[in-house]
């Protein structure tokens, strides 16, 4: 039987429920995981991943109004006699990935073959229809992805199973960082995520060559920041964005200081001294016109991605996966744009630490946990799943043997080699020889999901937009007492 991709609309629960258990409205951006994104921008990614004749041929489009009203459903190719499994995810080239390697895995093991059915929807709404279904104890599928920001929520009554034994044999060939940041205070690991999510410096090089700046040069954020200073008066353009819906610009710098959102027992830790000096550093770039807060409130929409494409910023400080954002929404920047290592606050700190992510768990109403489990391993961990995950989605890969691999680094006709001057994955080599395989990721746990609804609803709009010369300290000790979690 051939594959198929179909779209059905959404029950009412799933479009109308609001997200519960977290004690905060999360945002609907598609931010902390990097990979939600906007109609135009899935259809886009959509045609990229997969043009072959044969593809089209093979799957069944009917689209339904509107984001918010579908979901969509993909199989594998069915086989008689297989385990039936439900994955949800809320981005549709997950579906195509999932199937894929869900044939993949019935050519490997076809004495225990599955018959996989992978469902799409709208981020926030699907989200909350999982968790209700866990919350009441049925209706949940064997396998999801869940959005970073969110994960604690869903570790929390014992709603995923450990994948700890699935996980092992991989554990001297992957950038374990990203499994371990969904653990809990046992050392049990809950997911898988898709990428490293290291964070770098993107130069757009018409400008920086225009203003003389060599991006090499860069060390420091003290060197950023004179750099920007150079930029703006040769070129008339700003170093760099800001967001004011999301964190990834201070997170990043708060976690090269070694402070996270929340602290070691997972409380609210927004109010820390480090946060303010990074906030009031940003706030200095912005007042000198090196920093400017991003077209839209944040770098994953239209407004955003057209001023970025028209050259109006000289460099966007994000994760390795915004690779794919550059790619599909910035045509004119293609062969301008170079990657480097992301400054640090002194000579000789950390310049990697990991941003985003979409950990895929098991959940406890599996009807076939181990057999999840191992597809799961197989999906995220294995040779044939990172080549995907880096060929069709861009994403760089946690399986270390792949970044010595010339064949797959070096490809001439990969569209993200061809895209930027300099090679990604030899910014991933720098990385791990300077500072090892044991990155800095952000820490999940408890209050994590509800500081950051806190971070992109208030602080930063009201810090960075509204009121440059807020007292910083007040306002974040102001709103760390607000937070509510549980």
């Amino acid at each position: 039987m051939r594959k198929r991709l179909l779209s059905i609309l959404l029950c009412g629960t799933l479009m109308g429920a609001s997200l519960a258990g977290c004690g905060t409205k999360a945002s609907d951006a598609p931010s902390a995981g990097g990979e939600a994104k906007t109609e135009a921008g899935a259809k886009a990614e959509e045609g990229a991943a997969d043009t072959s004749a044969a593809a089209k041929e093979e799957k069944e489009t009917t689209a339904a109004a509107a984001p918010d009203d579908k979901s969509t459903t993909g199989t594998n190719t069915f086989v008689d006699g297989g385990t039936e499994m439900a994955l949800w995810t809320f981005q549709e080239l997950h579906v195509d990935f999932y199937t894929e390697m869900a044939d993949r895995w019935n050519e490997a093991y076809p004495d225990k073959p599955i018959n996989l059915t992978v469902t799409t929807g709208q981020s926030s709404a699907l989200l909350t229809k999982l968790l209700v279904a866990l919350q009441s104890g049925t209706g949940a599928p064997d396998l999801a992805d869940i959005e970073i920001s969110r994960y604690a929520t869903y570790l929390k009554e014992n709603y995923l199973i450990p994948i700890n034994d699935v996980v092992a044999p991989y554990e001297d060939e992957i950038v374990m960082s990203r499994v371990k940041m969904y653990r809990d205070s046992e050392d049990n690991y809950y997911g898988i995520d898709f990428h490293l999510g290291a964070s770098v410096c993107y130069y757009n090089m018409d400008i920086m060559n225009e203003a003389g700046v060599d991006p090499a040069t860069i060390e420091t954020w003290d060197d950023y920041y004179n750099a920007g200073l150079q930029v703006l008066e040769k070129t008339g353009k700003p170093m760099c964005a800001v967001e004011i819906s999301d964190l990834f610009l201070p997170q990043m710098m708060l976690l090269e200081k070694g402070v996270q959102f929340v602290n070691e027992n997972g409380e609210p830790n927004v109010a820390a001294p480090e946060h303010a000096e990074v906030i009031a550093f940003i706030q200095k770039m912005i007042k000198d016109g090196v920093c400017e807060v991003a077209p839209g409130g944040q770098f994953h929409v239209e407004e955003w991605y057209g001023h970025l494409n028209g050259g109006g910023v000289a460099s966007v400080a994000m994760p390795l996966w915004y690779m794919g954002r550059f790619a599909n929404y910035c045509p004119d920047l293609k062969g301008k744009i170079a990657i480097y290592q992301i400054p640090v606050w002194n000579k000789g700190d950390t310049r990697c630490v990991l941003q985003g992510g979409t950990g895929t768990g098991v959940t406890n109403q599996s009807a076939h946990p181990e057999l999840a489990k191992e597809f799961l391993a197989f999906a995220k961990l294995s040779e044939e799943g990172n080549r995907y995950i880096w060929e069709k989605l861009g994403f760089d890969p946690i399986r270390l043997s792949l970044w010595d691999d010339e064949a797959m680094t070096h490809d001439p006709d990969n569209k993200f080699i061809q895209y930027f001057q300099t090679n990604p994955f030899d910014v991933l080599n720098e990385i791990r020889a300077e500072y090892g395989i044991d990155l800095i990721a952000p820490d999940i746990s408890g209050a994590y999901a509800a500081c950051s609804s806190t971070l992109r609803s208030t602080i930063y709009p009201n810090v960075f937009d509204l009121d440059l010369e807020a007292d910083v300290s007040q306002l974040l000790q102001e709103n760390q007492d607000s937070i509510i979690y549980d």
